[in-house]
């Protein structure tokens, strides 16, 4: 018995299918519920609450915080660095020069979101 697309309610007949949050979509029908992005070649996508986001909409919806270096998410329950307005992974709070982490107290320079140690 052919699976149904949770996106369009059609049978899937085709040979390849994607299986996101436990259901099976055409490959054209996952989709971003916000940008309507097309999710098959994405790495990633993320669900909440049912409706399927792509990465920069479900960052941008639920206020996902990123770190200024990596610019991956930063989760509520992570030890932060902050410096100004951004916000950063302890590990990578760096210096961009020679690497050398830095820690609370350590005295550094910014420039453009950049951190420098004082050596």
């Amino acid at each position: 018995k052919p699976a149904l697309c949770a996106g369009c309610g059609g049978k899937i007949s085709d040979r390849y299918y994607l299986l996101a949050v436990d259901k099976q979509w055409h490959l054209r029908c996952l989709k971003c519920c916000e940008c309507k992005l097309a999710l098959e070649s994405e790495l990633t996508c993320f669900a909440k609450d049912g409706s399927i986001y792509c990465k920069e909409d479900y960052y941008r919806r639920f206020s996902v915080q990123r770190c200024a270096r990596c610019h991956l998410g930063i989760s509520a329950s992570e030890m932060v660095m902050r410096a100004r307005e951004s916000v950063y992974h302890l590990s990578c709070f760096t210096c961009t020069t020679c690497n050398k982490t830095l820690t609370t107290g350590d005295h550094f320079g910014m420039k453009d979101n950049l951190v420098y140690c004082r050596a």
